[in-house]
Parts: structure tokens; C-alpha cells; sequence
């Protein structure tokens, strides 16, 4: 099955599949022994069509990425940038138009030397209005040792951090289940101020897709009604909640976790 994929063996090469090109891209020209190097999936999608979020709504499926790297070393979380709300045929989801970086921390050991090449399968779902087409790539990226340097990609990285929501400081979400309705209650300083703000829910099959989330101030809280979704199951265990726009000035992340 791997071989039948469209395959690039160098840095910074793009590849079509679908309704997408994807590339692989580093903030740094080298790596440092132990620390972190930042690693961008970028994603243009054709026009007219979209690619997905983590939690892709009624429809759709998100980026997967499964890395191959040198001995020791290890990948982070995929951490996708904040989607936009889009409907596909009478469907809802999240996702993206035009396009998208998506991050990853690779993370050496500390004794590593030497050139670092890394291999990434990568697979992903395109939609329009009327079809559904799916992408399949491997890509590759290497790096010497070094100092850690920006590399030519290093704006483009920072631009893509600036897209990914951060936790929240000093905030907690909590949840109540009222049959099939939920009450979502965000409590945080007085400097937290989600008017206008959008309020897509990342963990998928827990709020209806079908729903804007808009929370208002109550009583020194921030509150939204939404129902549930049709496909959630049993007891709700987690939510996180990506929180951005209006008065929020930069991406947001709050989690809730039912209590064990």
C-alpha cells in the first residue's frame, strides 16, 4: 500500500494528492540534542475545496500523520490551527479552505548527532459541495545538527503557533448534562471576555454540529445552552472547547473532564 503513495525524499517538496498539496516544513535549518524542533504539515487545498478539523462535524475526517524517525526520537501531539464552520451539502463540519499548517514537536534524544531524516504517511479527506475525495502522501525532511537556527520556513511556523489555541490561565469549564441538553459554564478572570467570540467544541460527538455555541455573561460566568449530539454515548467524559474572535484576542483552549 505504501509504495502506491505519491512519495518526496527532499526538504520542503510538495506533493498532490486529491484536492490537496501537501509540505513538510521546519522552523529550524538544524537541531539541537534534546530539544524540541517545530515541524509544519502544510495543506493547500483546491478552490472550492475544504479539508478537516479534529473534530470534523457530521462529515469528513481528520488530518492523520504517522511518523518514522530516527532511534530516539520522539512526535508530540499533531496540533491542528483553529477551523472555520462550513456546510457541505445539507452536512455540517470544521475545517479549512484555502490552507493550513498543522504542528508537531519532534523531540531528539540527548545524545543525538548527525543528520535526522524523518518520514511522515499522511492522510486526509477533501470535500466540496458534491464529493468527497481523499489524500494519501509520505513525505520526508532532513536535518543536520546545529545550533537550532531559524530556517527558511521559521516565519511560517511562528505565523501557525499564533493559530493554535493555548490553555486558558485561571479558567475552568464545567459541563451538566439535562437529558439531551447541555450547559456549558466557562469561569475565568475578569479579564476573560467572550463576546462575539466563536466556540467550536474539539472533542467530537459531545455537542450537536448543527449548534453555534455563543456564551453569555450570567452572574459573573460565561454560559451556553446547546443540545447533544445525536451520536454521543453514555455518560460524557471530556470536552475542550476552542474558544477565538470577537473580544478574544488570541486562540483559546478550556477542558472539562467528568470526575472519576
Amino acid at each position: 500500500m505504501a509504495a502506491s503513495l505519491p512519495f518526496v525524499s527532499t526538504a520542503f517538496a510538495g506533493v498532490k494528492s486529491g484536492h490537496a498539496e501537501a509540505e513538510l516544513i521546519s522552523g529550524s535549518a538544524s537541531y539541537q540534542a534534546g530539544k524540541p524542533v517545530a515541524v509544519g504539515i502544510k495543506l493547500k487545498f483546491d478552490t472550492g475545496w475544504h479539508g478537516y478539523w479534529i473534530n470534523p462535524g457530521e462529515a469528513g475526517m481528520p488530518l492523520s500523520a504517522k511518523w518514522t524517525l530516527p532511534e530516539g526520537w520522539k512526535a508530540g501531539e499533531l496540533r491542528n490551527p483553529i477551523p472555520k464552520r462550513f456546510k457541505t451539502g445539507e452536512l455540517s463540519g470544521y475545517g479549512y479552505e484555502g490552507e493550513a499548517v498543522y504542528l508537531v514537536d519532534l523531540t531528539p534524544p540527548a545524545g543525538a548527532s548527525g543528520e535526522a531524516d524523518f518520514k511522515v504517511k499522511l492522510s486526509w479527506l477533501t470535500c466540496n459541495d458534491s464529493a468527497c475525495v481523499p489524500g494519501d502522501v509520505e513525505l520526508s525532511l532532513k536535518l543536520p545538527a546545529g545550533d537550532g537556527a531559524s530556517g527558511q520556513s521559521g516565519e511560517a511556523i511562528a505565523a501557525a503557533k499564533k493559530k493554535m489555541p493555548a490553555p486558558a490561565k485561571d479558567t475552568s469549564l464545567t459541563l451538566e448534562e439535562n437529558g439531551d441538553n447541555l450547559t456549558l459554564t466557562i469561569k475565568g478572570p475578569e479579564s476573560l471576555d467572550l463576546t462575539g467570540a466563536k466556540a467550536f467544541p474539539a472533542t467530537p460527538q459531545v455537542v450537536a454540529d448543527t449548534t453555534d455555541l455563543v456564551f453569555e455573561r450570567k452572574e459573573g460566568v460565561w454560559v451556553a445552552e446547546a443540545p447533544k449530539n445525536e451520536y454521543a454515548e453514555g455518560q460524557i467524559a471530556l470536552l475542550d472547547i476552542v474558544l477565538y474572535g470577537g473580544k478574544v484576542a488570541e486562540p483559546l483552549s478550556v477542558t472539562w473532564r467528568a470526575a472519576k
